[in-house]
């Protein structure tokens, strides 16, 4: 049977397919749309596992500011002509505000969010079945995100609290921080030192945590038997001391709080904290952090 071109155009609008391949589903089913479409989806997953198995390179970030707090969530695709596309980018919005209004936890990854069901009732894993085996055909994955609510509004939440949210240029990198203390709100030292600690955690990809005690320590005792294993040359006496201060020095670099500051390398970010907190006359400390990135 024929199929006339405005149901051709209609089909092609809701799946985002060619318009060869849209009348082709159409005329295999006698131009009912639903069916064309429901036919559709499963021919792309037939081949979303060869889909699935293709690098990711590229990617952005989606957030949700609000006064209450702040969500982000890395979405990761194979190029940036996917990136801009309008299936995307309704994907990643409407992600991001599910997990606001339903994160099982404060942060996690893809896997921890694969249940959790968007606004029009499907799951993330559904939604994603669709878009790389039907829309887009092009592999993706939900990579790691946070939801910070202060005030106890997530696992973790600090009283008193507030989370400002630095995003980059790129689009590809969010921090979250979360600062508790009171009367922090109406401070632009505040709003200011929330940003600048978000732009300072961008730019570390290879911080690990906020102090030393939060460290993985398998991973510390293994950084001191690299250390170890590079002075094993040296006087007996004074291996220990000299691969002790190697790992103090690689344990400032992963450290958040003892790190140079990115604005004042002379002093470190805890030091900074306390200057703005005797500036703004107010108590602030940091509560937590994340770092969400995409594609890169």
């Amino acid at each position: 049977m024929s199929v006339d071109a405005k149901t051709v155009a209609e089909l092609r609008r809701s799946t985002g397919l060619p318009l060869m391949k849209c009348k082709k589903a159409l005329v295999a089913t006698d131009g009912d749309i639903d069916a064309a479409v429901e036919n559709l989806r499963k021919e792309g997953l037939k081949g979303i596992d060869k889909l699935k198995g293709r690098n990711m390179k590229d990617g952005l970030v989606f957030r949700h500011i609000v006064p209450e707090g702040a969500a982000a969530v890395a979405v990761q695709c194979e190029t940036d002509f996917v990136a801009r596309a309008a299936d995307f980018g309704k994907f990643g919005e409407d992600l991001v505000q599910a997990i606001w209004n339903g994160a099982p936890a404060a942060s996690g990854d893809g896997k921890a969010i694969a249940d959790l069901k968007l606004s029009d009732g499907r799951t993330v894993t559904e939604h994603l079945d669709e878009l790389v085996g039907s829309k887009i055909r092009e592999n993706m994955k939900v990579g790691d995100w946070a939801c910070f609510k202060p005030d106890g509004g997530t696992a973790g939440g600090s009283e008193g609290g507030m989370v400002s949210t630095y995003v980059h240029h790129n689009g590809k990198i969010a921090c979250l921080v979360e600062l508790t203390g009171d009367g922090l709100t109406g401070h632009d030292k505040i709003a200011e030192l929330g940003n600048d600690l978000g732009m300072q955690i961008a730019f570390h990809a290879d911080v690990q945590a906020m102090t030393r005690d939060e460290l993985d320590q398998e991973w510390v005792a293994k950084e001191r038997e690299i250390f170890l294993a590079q002075v094993e040359n040296m006087p007996e006496d004074k291996r220990a001391q000299i691969a002790e201060g190697k790992l103090s020095k690689r344990l400032r670099d992963v450290v958040l709080l003892e790190q140079p500051f990115i604005k004042n390398e002379k002093e470190s970010v805890q030091k900074h904290i306390d200057t703005v907190a005797n500036e703004a006359g107010v108590g602030v400390a940091m509560a937590r952090f994340a770092r969400i990135a995409a594609g890169i």
